[in-house]
């Protein structure tokens, strides 16, 4: 089974096959058909966006760091469209370098199929299932003006591929999500990072391997979230000969009661094939409790993080992490972010202030 196998044939076939089943064909046709404000309602038009401004250790910049547009469309009572166009680095000044940089990418763009109120199947570009802030990334969601580095370097937010997949729910709180879709491509190196998915024609054409994806997740508590996540991919670099094979587990927990929140999650790494023995174990957790209060003036809610974790990149980094800072909320779709963060790099110290605005609506 190839990369190409997936996109080409998995995921039309499965589209077509669900979209078009039965009485489908018909809704779609009326669905069409429909004009003024019938048709205009099956749409929905958001965006997100941040801002970031850093100082300290390294280079100070200041960074438009992302601007998301949202639109989904209802084609019929079972079928949706969802799409997420991402702007990134609209305006990056770099001090050292006076880089400016610009990126533009498509996150999301899949068709959900509604089998049942509690089974959907999925086909497109879809997130990965897996992690915290990976699958929930809008900036008035977490705290802290950068996302966890855990959830960058080690799972790597936000991370999406083309992928069929379907999403089982049940009355007792317990949602099964399983994805086949196309695998990461980490070049020579090793670096999870570096094979974040982009998808595009060189990569399709280049016969690229497969992924499995199989999360569990529990709400059935108030206040709890309980999640695990299990992925095997096939062949993670092209640029290397023979199959460099990965296994990843991940897992995670969210408690809240009140304004208190608590977060832990931890990601592991098996990493095959690749020279540098360096490469086969990646990983990295954090802890974080926070406290959200509302004030006159909108809420506001404090955070610590301790975050270790081990990767690789060109030599393996280890790093200790101690962050803390302050949200504030003028209203919910707004949120003012500051920050001061210390990485302990294998004994090299880096501490950075960081400014942050975000909005999500």
């Amino acid at each position: 089974m190839t990369r190409r196998f997936l996109s080409v044939l998995a995921l039309p076939t499965a589209l077509a096959g669900a979209a078009f089943a039965g009485n489908e064909a018909d809704a779609l046709d009326d669905s069409f058909g429909k004009t003024g404000t019938d048709f205009t309602d099956r749409f929905t038009i958001g965006s997100y966006g941040e801002i970031h401004s850093r100082v300290g250790d390294g280079d100070d910049n200041i960074d438009f760091h992302r601007l998301v547009g949202l639109l989904s469309f209802q084609v019929t009572d079972k079928l949706k469209f969802v799409s997420e166009v991402e702007f990134e680095h609209v305006f990056y000044n770099d001090e050292a370098n006076g880089e400016e940089d610009l990126e533009i990418e498509v996150e999301q763009a899949y068709f959900e199929y509604s089998v049942a109120d509690d089974f959907l199947i999925n086909a497109g570009i879809q997130l990965v299932p897996v992690g915290i802030v990976s699958v929930t990334h809008e900036p008035t969601t977490f705290f802290g003006v950068e996302r966890p580095n855990v959830e960058k370097y080690i799972i790597p937010s936000t991370w999406w591929e083309g992928a069929v997949g379907v999403v089982k729910t049940f009355d007792n709180g317990l949602q099964f999500d399983v994805m086949g879709h196309t695998a990461m491509d980490m070049g020579s190196d090793g670096y999870i990072r570096s094979g974040h998915g982009k998808l595009d024609l060189h990569e399709y054409t280049e016969g690229q391997s497969w992924g499995v994806t199989g999360r569990a997740r529990y709400t059935g508590i108030s206040g709890v979230e309980l999640a695990s996540t299990l992925q095997y991919q096939q062949d993670v670099s092209s640029t290397v000969a023979g199959d460099q094979s990965t296994f990843l587990a991940e897992g995670h927990g969210i408690y809240r009661k009140g304004g208190f929140e608590f977060r832990a999650l931890a990601a592991y790494w098996n990493v095959d094939g690749f020279a540098d023995p360096d490469t086969e174990d990646q990983w990295g957790y954090y802890l974080e409790p926070s406290y959200t209060f509302d004030i006159p003036w909108g809420k506001t809610g404090v955070f610590a993080r301790f975050s270790q974790y081990e990767y690789f990149n060109t030599t393996r980094k280890e790093s200790k992490e101690y962050s803390a800072g302050v949200n504030y909320w003028p209203i919910d779709e707004v949120v003012l972010k500051v920050d001061y963060t210390h990485i302990d790099e294998g004994g090299a110290n880096n501490e950075t202030v960081n400014f942050g605005i975000g909005y999500y609506f």
